[in-house]
């Protein structure tokens, strides 16, 4: 008997150790549960700066490509890669020797028309007289006035021919057609050349316009941020002013991290979207008085943009959905309701601008958001 009272006693005890084990446990729980803390912050509509950066390519604000107007061997180069040449410049000399030979034989037959010319005009004139004396008969005098007007204007063939031959010879001196930088197109000393052969490019660089392309959207936007239309010279603010004056000024940024020194002004928007990237090209014009900058390079444009009556909150108080951002706002009653916002991230990346969703004055939940649920208790 005292055996098994001595058991019962045993099996009491165990319970309740267990018991005690378990509340003591739940109660640890519970007291790490209300150690969680949530941190709140109550926003204010602002207006903030926004840069944008758009890839952008660097062209000349006039390039264009030479090529020679005559066949034949290079006889000189004059001109150096990457240097600036002047309009009017020669800058190749196709090999002259054909082309001379065409001005000289050009020139013997305009002198060969003249002295036919001068032979026939005397005849002319001779039987002029002739005739008033009745001694040939009008049909002589006739022939004799033909053969004349004949001979005139083989002098002005032999003239025209000349000029043709005089032309292509100056074909043989390849001049600069502008001012600008050179590039050569790799042809040496030596070489033949055709018509259809690039000899070299010649870039306006006094200029510079960065190429960039706009979204379908973007375009939408600043069109309505900006009451942009579309007319006949161009998209124009409703006022009649052209997208220079209207939108911020750009600048650019090299690819060495470094902010070119002049500040740029968008000059033109394409007005057509193109249905495979759904892109439109646009172009900004920027100073280059200093030659900093060359047709070619490839840098970023950078555009301020003004955001009104938008949140600045902490990057830690979104929750991401998929391709949504959610904020918990603190309601009256100190729990929590989750909100899909509109929003980009800040330029410093620490930071997201919340365009719409929430209102000024709310309280938002801006430490542990990816604890919350909606209905819970956060003060």
């Amino acid at each position: 008997m005292k055996r098994r009272i001595s058991i019962e006693s045993l099996l009491l005890a165990g319970v309740l150790l267990l018991s005690g084990a378990v509340l003591t446990s739940c109660g640890n729980r519970k007291k790490k549960e209300t150690m969680v803390k949530f941190d709140t912050q109550v926003v204010h509509a602002d207006t903030l700066t926004y840069k944008v950066y758009i890839p952008a390519s660097l062209h000349g604000v006039q390039e264009v490509e030479v090529f020679p107007q005559a066949s034949g061997i290079i006889r000189k180069l004059n001109f150096t890669d990457g240097v600036k040449v002047s309009k009017g410049q020669p800058l190749v000399i196709i090999d002259q020797t054909e082309a001379k030979l065409q001005v000289q034989n050009a020139q013997a037959n305009l002198a060969a028309a003249k002295a036919q010319l001068e032979t026939t005009r005397l005849q002319y004139e001779s039987h002029q007289h002739l005739a008033e004396k009745k001694i040939i008969s009008s049909y002589v005098l006739e022939t004799s006035k033909n053969a004349y007007h004949v001979s005139q204007a083989a002098v002005e063939q032999a003239k025209a021919q000349l000029a043709i031959a005089k032309t292509n010879l100056g074909y043989c001196i390849v001049t600069s057609p502008i001012t600008g930088i050179i590039k050569e197109n790799g042809f040496k000393i030596g070489e033949r050349v055709d018509l259809d052969d690039m000899l070299c490019s010649v870039s306006d660089n006094s200029e510079i316009q960065a190429w960039f392309s706009y979204t379908e959207s973007q375009l939408m936007e600043l069109m309505d941020k900006y009451d942009l239309k579309a007319t006949a010279e161009g998209l124009k603010d409703v006022h009649g002013k052209a997208i220079g004056e209207r939108l911020p000024k750009m600048t650019l940024q090299l690819k060495n991290g470094a902010t070119y020194g002049h500040e740029g002004i968008v000059t033109e928007i394409g007005g057509i979207v193109d249905r495979a990237t759904g892109t439109v090209i646009g172009k900004a014009t920027f100073l280059n008085p200093d030659d900093e900058l060359r047709s070619g390079l490839s840098a970023t444009l950078v555009m301020p943009t003004l955001m009104e009556n938008v949140f600045r909150v902490p990057q830690a108080a979104a929750v991401r959905l998929q391709d949504q951002l959610m904020f918990y706002r603190v309601k009256e009653d100190g729990t929590v309701e989750g909100v899909i916002c509109d929003a980009i991230t800040s330029n410093s990346g620490n930071h997201y601008y919340v365009k719409n969703g929430l209102k000024d004055g709310d309280e938002v939940v801006i430490r542990g958001a990816h604890k919350l649920s909606n209905g819970m208790k956060v003060r």
